[in-house]
């Protein structure tokens, strides 16, 4: 299959775009704007979507930066908020496009098991990072945050895996 397998964007998109011709690493990021456009906090009330905000930060980095190592022990839970990344298979092939509004770590937040896959920056990515641990308190503490945020992933995860099951069948379709 080489270069000519189909890779599929699994971008939950914002509905706001960053501005043009800036450069991620001075941007000004918003955290609980772009937390509260995101689909992981979708039908959280305000509240609950600032005591997310309050455990999360913002990261940058460069084109070529490594976002998240496959099979490493990272935890955070990120929303992309401007650039794009690749994430990429273990031998390296490219397997997904992220961006904007795409959530990354989530199966981490589920299962606690090392990363899936690696993901590297395409020319510059910010993203918000919320620390696995700090959210989990939160959502026993207060469990209408962790019911509405693990909802929310399960959607994330169940598209992922029906877009996987396409892709299967299209490069069944190619045999």
């Amino acid at each position: 299959m080489g270069g000519s397998r189909p890779f599929f964007s699994f971008a939950c998109r914002l509905p706001w775009s960053p501005p043009t011709g800036h450069t991620p690493a001075v941007m000004s990021v918003d955290v609980r704007q772009v937390l509260r456009d995101s689909y992981l906090l979708s039908g959280l009330l305000e509240a609950h979507v600032d005591s997310v905000a309050a455990l999360a930060s913002v990261k940058t980095f460069a084109g070529g930066d490594q976002v998240v190592r496959q099979f490493s022990e990272g935890t955070d839970v990120m929303v992309v908020v401007d650039g794009k990344a690749n994430v990429n298979s273990f031998t390296g092939e490219k397997i997904a496009e992220v961006g904007p509004g795409s959530v990354l770590g989530e199966m981490s937040l589920v299962d606690e098991k090392p990363r899936s896959a690696t993901v590297i920056s395409a020319g510059g990515t910010t993203v918000v990072s919320i620390p696995r641990k700090a959210l989990v308190q939160l959502m026993e503490e207060q469990p209408a945050i962790g019911y509405r945020v693990m909802g929310n992933v399960s959607r994330i995860l169940t598209a992922r895996l029906r877009a996987a099951n396409v892709a299967l069948e299209f490069a069944g379709d190619k045999s």
